[in-house]
């Protein structure tokens, strides 16, 4: 038998590689594994053939080794992390022929898990808590990291296991190069608990002879935390192993947290448009064509004007869907803004910051792309879209810095712009689209590097231009300068306050906005929740306003801008 221990989480091995932990303080068994094998590999569509060979144990590492006909020297390590009641599961191997890997099972089938629930964060509509009822008893559940969700992407491969107040959280503490960990429990049993590399034919590549090293999975316990506060202790390590920058250090701009105006929903209500409440309906239905068509110079003067004869405190603009001739088609419209940089600078001088609302992944059908710049040539994703492949030196230099430098920059014959809001982001990575560098594949290893791509773009035009972000992710947090809430369709602003909390646990040090509160109703409330949790407010009507959800839009009224001018004043 061997064994770890790091405060009250104790881990032991037995003579056949089976794995028991427990906390030591009551007894309680939390996890055992009915198999010797973890971090086991799929190649070529099948779970690699292996048998133990060897246990070790010395000082505050067990490690086990295996032998396959597939494999060479395949070995994981399991390493008590001391202070931290952690343990490190990391695994490496050589594939013997070229080859593919699909898939990399953490826990194998069968391990008994004694927790009640488990919390996956994602986000839903019309309630406020921000992750579905996952219970391991009975027939149990089927759950995923991925962002199929549309909101909030990339979700981290992460997953917390709860009873009352004791928690078993399970992450990746390196960026992975997967897509999203995939989980099913029954009966308290393991079904499957897996890193997606892709399904045969589209996993990742490896060559004969070169060692595949397994992201570090970070198992740790706690027996009195709560789901916020232990996804909050998992940034944390991120920070202190350095595998994520200091929150700490990184300069913020103070217009960053202040109230701004957005045009999305006096667009919306201007226009009688049909607001969708579902993300994915929203990225691809005609019904918003009337909405995206409304924005134009002259909306934007009509709310300037409100918002100066009111004295509201708001000093961002942000043009939303619309001022752009089609989304991947980032170029101001002819006809609704035949002059971005003569309204800029108007807007400028009056002290207002300018943004855009601005999306690397979307392309419609009718926008105009160089095939050159596209993921396969313009192999269609399986949402029937074209997608940029920012991987390739040749999008980046003849695309994406041209269009930043247009954007952003003060030279005459561009826009100076302050930032973008990006949105509509998830599912937009996928394992069948090949990429030029494979070194960034990956959903969250993706989402990574083009968001690093495009921030230090802006920042090197416009040093204290602002991305208003939406992803609760620990990878990105250096990159997004304020996370929004999304959009929440009814009046229940605990949607709002609970996504906050969420974006808070994941994103390290990120502000967090309040996205609009559509209706007067219950809008006081909407204000004093932010203001409890410290939040900023994006305004998206200044222009018409609705008293409910089943109420026609009208125009903005005394009672509404006295409900505006007391929250704004917080």
């Amino acid at each position: 038998m061997s064994s770890l221990k790091t405060g009250i989480l104790s881990a032991s091995v037995d003579a056949d590689g089976n794995l028991t932990l427990i906390n030591t303080r009551t007894n309680r068994l939390l996890l055992r594994s009915v198999s010797p094998y973890f971090l086991r590999p799929s190649l070529d569509g099948s779970p690699v053939e292996i048998h133990l060979t060897d246990i070790k144990s010395e000082g505050d590492k067990i490690t086990l080794s295996y032998e396959g006909a597939a494999v060479d020297d395949f070995v994981v390590e399991i390493q008590a992390i001391p202070g931290e009641e952690a343990l490190d599961f990391k695994g490496t191997f050589r594939s013997v022929t070229e080859s593919q890997i699909n898939a990399l099972e953490i826990f194998a089938s069968g391990t008994q898990v004694n927790f009640n629930e488990a919390i996956n964060f994602r986000n839903r509509h019309y309630t406020h808590r921000t992750w579905p009822e996952l219970i391991l008893g009975g027939k149990g559940f089927e759950t995923n990291t991925y962002s199929t969700d549309w909101q909030f992407a990339p979700h981290p491969s992460a997953i917390l296991f709860k009873a009352d107040k004791e928690g078993l959280f399970l992450g990746t503490l390196d960026l992975p190069r997967s897509f999203g960990l995939y989980l099913s429990i029954a009966d308290y049993r393991v079904k499957h608990c897996y890193l997606d590399y892709g399904t045969l034919p589209n996993g990742q590549k490896l060559v004969a002879g070169e060692e595949f090293q397994s992201p570090t999975i970070r198992v740790f316990y706690r027996d009195d935390i709560g789901e916020y506060e232990a996804y909050t202790d998992f940034g944390r390590m991120l920070v202190e192993n350095g595998k994520i920058p200091n929150p700490a250090k990184k300069k913020r701009e103070g217009w960053w947290t202040e109230p701004l105006y957005c045009t999305w929903i006096d667009q919306c209500f201007g226009s009688h448009t049909k607001m969708l409440d579902d993300l994915q309906a929203q990225a691809s239905s005609e019904e918003l064509i009337s909405a995206v068509s409304f924005v134009n110079e002259k909306l934007i003067h009509r709310a300037v004007a409100e918002i100066e004869k009111e004295g509201y405190p708001i000093r961002t603009i942000l043009l939303d869907d619309g001022w752009q001739i089609s989304r991947g088609q980032w170029e101001p419209h002819p006809k609704r803004f035949p002059d971005l940089r003569k309204l800029v600078d108007e807007l400028h001088s009056k002290g207002y910051k300018v943004v855009v609302w601005w999306n690397w992944a979307e392309i419609m059908p009718d926008a105009q792309v160089d095939p050159s710049h596209l993921m396969a040539g313009g192999q269609l994703n399986r949402h029937n879209a074209r997608v940029r492949d920012y991987s390739s030196p040749l999008t980046q230099e003849e695309y994406l810095k041209p269009l930043f430098h247009k954007l952003f920059s003060s030279d005459p014959e561009c826009y100076n712009l302050d930032g973008v809001k990006t949105d509509f982001l998830a599912d937009k990575v996928h394992p069948d689209m090949p990429l030029h560098d494979a070194s960034w594949r990956g959903e969250e290893n993706y989402f990574f590097h083009v968001t690093r791509l495009f921030y230090t773009e802006l920042k090197k035009h416009k040093p204290d231009g602002i991305h208003i972000g939406c992803a609760g992710n620990y990878w990105l947090a250096e990159y997004v300068d304020i996370n929004r809430t999304y959009d929440v369709s009814s009046s229940d602003w605990r949607e709002h306050e609970e996504r906050a909390r969420m974006l808070m646990a994941t994103t390290p040090g990120c502000p967090v906005a309040y996205d609009f509160h559509n209706h007067l109703e219950k809008m006081d409330g909407w204000f004093e929740s932010a203001k409890q949790l410290g939040a900023s407010v994006e305004i998206g009507n200044v222009l018409w306003f609705k008293r409910d959800r089943f109420s026609e839009a009208e125009h903005t009224s005394a009672d509404y801008r006295a409900v505006l001018h007391q929250g704004l004043k917080k």
